[in-house]
């Protein structure tokens, strides 16, 4: 029976959230009804990692199902995970109290576990890191002519930091593309007919790419996503991971794209600094982003080995070893001559850097240190005292005596350098709280030393720490003034849409804001201490109570990350003109059947999606 109404269909399935389990006494009423007259078959319990605080997404009211088997200890339990490394599957066990694991799948013991697993690397997903433009406008033009020309009829999700971004990305992806990427927005706000409306028109294909936080995921599994992009980076590589592996689940070719910039680390790391193992979890998401020589494959391999302790033998399938490389993911099918090797250059540097952080002696952002180690001059770089209009500081660096003379590498690449110095342990970060965000810093390590103990010249004969930088050559102007194959897609639509509204020009978000030479190229300063007042120009790295670019809050927005500079293969030597998509790659080599036709033009008769039903929906 079913709502207790005797001679009505009976439920076969039940969907019920830990959270309704664990709270409502009317529905542990209805389970106990179930169990008497024996139409409790078996629980399954979706996404099990999350009753672990070990695994990446915990949720404290899973733990509570252990009353399912205190109360109905001859029901079966069916446990899913796509990451269940041992220590969370050992926490799984004791929490939902399952017996230990049969010795053999095959010849199962009774009353036992039995632990049925998969290989984790799936050779239909093909992973890329893409440089992400700091302007808002100017990244999401990335996205919006990636789609275009590899994805133009496909559907994909969009995975994004904050609640405010997705709404963002959402209205911007669709403007910019005149309409011709159909985008939905999900995320906790969104109500749940709302919810259920976006994800019946995007299993139908009416809506084509949803603009989500992690909200959208669990449940979710669309055979046919041929692309996942993550806006920014996730706040750790068990989460990038799983959310990167809702694409291709029908084993057909899919896309799994990260966009990344330096700042974008800094974000992540003050949203985690509260959390267990946050900072780590941060810092291997970083290596991983911004790697670009070592296959993906085998840095997922190496990493889930080493924190979640699983055998390198779950990332082989066949006789293909883990450590082999995969042959498709961006690294192994990057060109050399677009990889610069720093050598000694990249190592004097790294020692030029520390020791102008060292000689410092405040905190200050990544944005601060490189303008500070490259010569330039900048916004406040530290606090001294609090509130507004409070004194200012004057910091002076002579980089001549401290570093030997200023950093001779771009903006990009000396940002690029901190990070390589961060997650090798060189640099430590360092948190302010403040009312509304998290500050975050870099400071220098106690390991730091090991570099900064010795003199340039013997850094540039090889003394110190091993120590190697590989950057991304930087593009020349030609094809990437926004005249490519991603441009001409999108123009074309625009043109036959009647009434499409004009996107904001490009570069409007880099402001005014210049580099002011200074007359003594070896001697920077820096105003610390009050903050510019509410009406000022935000330089997207301040320092003060209002740093909005590491804001611990999910309605940061996206328009406030504006370091004009980190262009890398998106923009022209100069950081003009508009972003348009970088020069591509060559070819990967498909490990599996390819899908074709990919730029279809996209029907314009289908019909208007109405306002109800789509969560800020594009229409046409």
């Amino acid at each position: 029976m079913a709502n207790g109404i005797p001679g009505t269909p009976e439920i076969k399935l039940c969907y019920v959230t830990p959270e309704k389990i664990a709270n409502s006494k009317k529905f542990k009423t209805a389970l106990d009804k179930l169990f008497r007259v024996k139409k409790l078959a078996r629980f399954v319990i979706d996404e099990a990692h999350c009753v672990s605080d070990h695994g990446h997404d915990f949720r404290p009211d899973y733990q509570k199902l252990n009353v399912l088997r205190q109360l109905y200890p001859k029901v079966p339990i069916l446990a899913l995970s796509a990451t269940c490394p041992p220590a969370v599957l050992k926490d799984v066990l004791d929490t939902l109290r399952m017996p230990g694991l049969t010795r053999s799948a095959s010849a199962a013991e009774p009353k036992k576990t039995v632990l049925f697993n998969t290989p984790l690397y799936r050779k239909n997903l093909h992973y890329a890191v893409h440089p992400k433009p700091a302007a808002a406008n100017d990244s999401i033009a990335a996205m919006r002519d990636y789609i275009l020309v590899h994805h133009k009829n496909d559907t994909g999700i969009v995975y994004c930091l904050t609640k405010k971004d997705c709404e963002s990305v959402a209205k911007m992806l669709n403007e910019m593309s005149a309409g011709a990427i159909k985008t939905g927005v999900y995320h906790a706000d969104v109500g749940d007919a709302r919810k259920e409306a976006l994800h019946k028109q995007w299993r139908e294909g009416r809506v084509k790419v949803v603009c989500a936080t992690i909200a959208f995921g669990l449940g979710i599994d669309k055979g046919d996503v041929r692309f996942v992009i993550h806006h920014s980076l996730s706040k750790s590589l068990d989460g990038f991971y799983q959310e990167s592996g809702r694409a291709g689940r029908d084993g057909k070719d899919a896309d799994c794209i990260l966009y990344y910039r330096p700042q974008d680390g800094m974000r992540i790391s003050s949203l985690a600094c509260d959390e267990r193992h946050g900072q780590e979890k941060a810092l291997a998401m970083m290596a991983f982003a911004s790697d670009l020589v070592e296959c993906r494959k085998i840095q997922f391999a190496k990493y889930f080995n080493k924190s979640s302790k699983l055998s390198l033998k779950s990332w082989e399938i066949g006789q293909e070893d883990a450590r082999t490389p995969c042959g498709h993911c961006d690294n192994c099918t990057r060109p050399a001559d677009t990889l610069e090797r720093a050598g000694v250059r990249g190592r004097v540097a790294a020692w030029q850097v520390l020791r102008v952080a060292e000689d410092t002696r405040r905190e200050v952002t990544l944005t601060q240190l490189c303008d500070l180690a490259r010569g330039l001059g900048s916004s406040a770089a530290a606090s001294v005292g609090k509130g507004k209009g409070r004194a200012k500081e004057k910091l002076t660096v002579d980089l001549e005596r401290v570093a030997g003379g200023k950093v001779e590498l771009s903006k990009e690449h000396t940002e690029a350098l901190c990070v390589r110095l961060l997650v090798e342990g060189y640099f430590a970060f360092s948190f302010q709280q403040t009312a509304y965000s998290v500050n975050v810093y870099l400071q220098p390590s106690a390991t730091a030393g090991r570099f900064t103990r010795f003199t340039k010249d013997e850094i540039e004969q090889g003394s110190g720490p091993a120590f190697d930088c590989v950057f991304l050559k930087k593009p020349g102007r030609k094809g990437v003034s926004g005249s490519g194959a991603a441009a001409k897609v999108a123009e074309k639509t625009k043109a036959t849409r009647a009434g499409a509204s004009r996107t904001a020009a490009a570069g409007s978000s880099n402001g005014v804001r210049g580099k002011r030479k200074r007359e003594n190229e070896n001697e920077t300063s820096f105003a610390l201490g009050a903050e510019d007042s509410e009406e000022s120009e935000d330089d997207g790295d301040d320092d003060g109570d209002d740093m909005r670019d590491f804001v611990v809050s999910d309605s940061d927005p996206i328009e406030e990350d504006e370091d004009e500079e980190w262009h890398t293969s998106l923009r022209g030597d100069k950081g003009k003109g508009r972003a348009s998509i970088a020069e591509p790659q060559a070819k990967r080599p498909r490990k599996s059947g390819s899908s074709s036709g990919r730029s279809k033009p996209v029907s314009r008769t289908g019909r208007t999606v109405r306002d109800q039903e789509v969560i800020d929906i594009s229409s046409d």
